[in-house]
């Protein structure tokens, strides 16, 4: 009976346990998006005042840190942001380029499910976007079935790349 019981609690264990899914390492992401060889040394956007307001008013919510790090190479700028889709963060990279983005990817998935927001059909949607008004994305982000909460993140972390490229 008790290896019975320590077979159950250890595959539950392995059931549960984390679906952390590396896409694409940050660095990599940065050189290929800003088309450079070398990661460009970071600056940060502070986020205080008016900025924290609007990343209040993007995310419904606080973000976690309180700077933002962006790379930037001439009109390009590189973000690397986070949110939690369902339980989880969801690590991302946006290249954000004369008010519109011209690059997303998911770096980090770390939920059970919605991993479809790092696919291509859907990360295409978002490039190309910018922001029609203050709160709303000049194109529509279609939703996935099981993945309302990771594609309402993934929405929230494009328009808070667009905004805070207003920003610097």
């Amino acid at each position: 009976m008790k290896k019975f019981i320590a077979t159950i609690l250890l595959l539950s264990i392995s059931i549960s346990g984390n679906a952390e899914k590396v896409h694409m390492e940050k660095d990599a992401f940065l050189k290929q998006a800003l088309g450079v060889s070398e990661v460009p040394l970071h600056k940060y956007i502070i986020l205080k005042d008016d900025v924290a307001a609007g990343v209040k008013d993007i995310l419904k919510d606080t973000y976690h840190l309180p700077a933002i790090k962006y790379y930037k190479n001439g009109n390009k700028v590189g973000f690397i942001l986070e949110a939690i889709g369902k339980h989880e963060f969801i690590t991302t990279g946006y290249v954000v380029e004369n008010n519109k983005i011209s690059d997303a990817k998911v770096l980090v998935y770390r939920e059970n499910y919605g991993g479809e927001v790092a696919y291509d059909f859907f990360l295409n949607q978002i490039k190309g976007n910018s922001l029609a008004s203050k709160d709303k994305l000049s194109n529509r982000l279609k939703n996935i079935s099981g993945a309302t909460m990771s594609v309402n993140s993934m929405r929230k972390l494009s328009k808070l790349s667009l905004f805070l490229y207003s920003k610097i």
